[in-house]
C-alpha cells in the first residue's frame, strides 16, 4: 500500500504503457490464435496496479473532504466503491473485465478531483491580510488532524500568518492559527508597535459564533485617544491572536559554553488563545529587552 501511494502520475502513466506492450506482445504472439496461457497473469498484474490506484484515488478523497464538503465527487466515490466490492465478492469474471471497469471508476474519480482542487486552489490563494496594519501575507493551508496548541483547531480553517520580526522582514515566524471569522484569514490584522501601547487587555469569553474550543481569548478593552494603539488604527473589541516577545535563543555549543558564551536574546511569538492576562502581559513588556524596541501584535476585527 505504501509503496503505491508514493507512486507519481508519471509512474503510474510508465506502468500502464508497459501493461499495454506485455499484452500487445502476448496477443501478438499468437498470430491470430487464441492468447497464449500468460495473457491471464498480465490482466492479474493490471489489475492490481488498477486497485492500487484506486486506493491512492480513495485516500486523496477523504483528504479532500477533510478540507470541506466534496459533493461531486461523492456518487464518483461511490461506483468506486462498488466496482471494488463486486470485484472482491465475484469470482465469474474475467481480470480484464474487472481491470476495465475498475479503470474507467479510477479515470472518472480522478478527473473529478483534479477539478475540484484545481477550482479550491484558485478559490484559496494567499492573500494579503486587510489594508489597516503592515502588509504581510497569509497562506491558507490544509485543516489539521492534530495540534499543538489551542491556536490551531482540527478539522477547521487553518491559515499561517507570516509574521516580521526585524525591521527590514529579514526574520519571518509563521504563526498557524485557526481565523475566528473568517475562514480565509481576511479579518486578521497585524501591527508593528513600540511600548507602551496605550491600551487595556482582558480576558474573552470565546463568542457562539466561531470555530467551538474550550479555550477563551484575549481581547482589547479600550484604547487611550491618541496613544500608540490608537495611532495604530487598533479598536477596543479587537482580539489578540499572537504577539511578540523576548526569550533566550539556542544554547550554545559545550566549547563555546566552556568559553564563557551564554544564549542570546531572541525575538519569538506567542499565540495567545488560551493564554492568561498575566502571560500575554508579561510577553508583551518582555519587548522591553528588544534590540529595535519593535513588537508585533497579530489581531482579529470581528467586523
Amino acid at each position: 500500500m505504501a509503496s503505491s501511494a508514493a507512486r507519481t502520475p508519471r509512474a503510474r502513466s510508465v506502468a500502464s504503457a508497459s501493461i499495454a506492450l506485455a499484452l500487445a506482445v502476448a496477443l501478438l504472439s499468437g498470430r491470430g490464435a487464441a492468447p497464449p496461457a500468460s495473457a491471464p497473469a498480465v490482466w492479474a498484474e493490471a489489475l492490481q496496479a488498477e486497485r492500487a490506484r484506486s486506493q491512492l484515488l480513495l485516500s486523496k478523497f477523504q483528504d479532500l473532504e477533510l478540507r470541506g464538503p466534496a459533493p461531486e465527487a461523492e456518487a464518483l466515490r461511490g461506483t468506486l466503491e462498488e466496482a471494488s466490492a463486486a470485484d472482491e465478492a465475484s469470482a465469474e469474471a474475467s481480470a480484464e473485465e474487472f481491470f476495465q471497469r475498475l479503470r474507467v471508476s479510477n479515470d472518472e474519480l480522478e478527473e473529478a478531483l483534479q477539478a475540484i482542487q484545481s477550482g479550491r486552489k484558485s478559490s484559496l490563494p494567499s492573500i494579503p491580510i486587510a489594508t489597516v496594519g503592515d502588509p504581510v501575507n497569509i497562506d491558507i493551508l490544509p485543516p489539521v488532524r492534530d495540534t499543538d496548541g489551542p491556536a490551531l483547531i482540527p478539522g477547521a480553517p487553518h491559515v499561517r500568518v507570516s509574521l516580521p520580526l526585524s525591521d527590514n522582514s529579514e526574520v519571518m515566524w509563521g504563526c498557524d492559527l485557526t481565523p475566528l471569522y473568517d475562514p480565509s484569514g481576511g479579518r486578521l490584522l497585524c501591527f508593528t508597535a513600540f511600548l507602551p501601547l496605550g491600551l487595556r487587555l482582558g480576558p474573552l469569553q470565546r463568542p457562539k459564533d466561531v470555530p467551538p474550543s474550550e479555550h477563551d481569548l484575549i481581547g482589547v478593552e479600550a484604547v487611550d485617544a491618541k496613544g500608540e494603539a490608537d495611532t495604530l488604527g487598533i479598536l477596543p473589541g479587537d482580539v489578540l491572536r499572537a504577539v511578540s516577545y523576548v526569550g533566550l535563543g539556542p544554547e550554545p555549543g559545550w566549547l563555546d559554553s566552556m568559553l564563557g558564551a551564554e544564549a542570546m536574546p531572541m525575538k519569538k511569538v506567542m499565540k495567545c488563545d488560551g493564554r492568561s492576562l498575566e502571560e500575554v502581559t508579561e510577553a508583551l513588556l518582555s519587548n522591553r529587552d528588544s534590540p529595535d524596541g519593535r513588537l508585533v501584535l497579530l489581531l482579529e476585527r470581528p467586523s
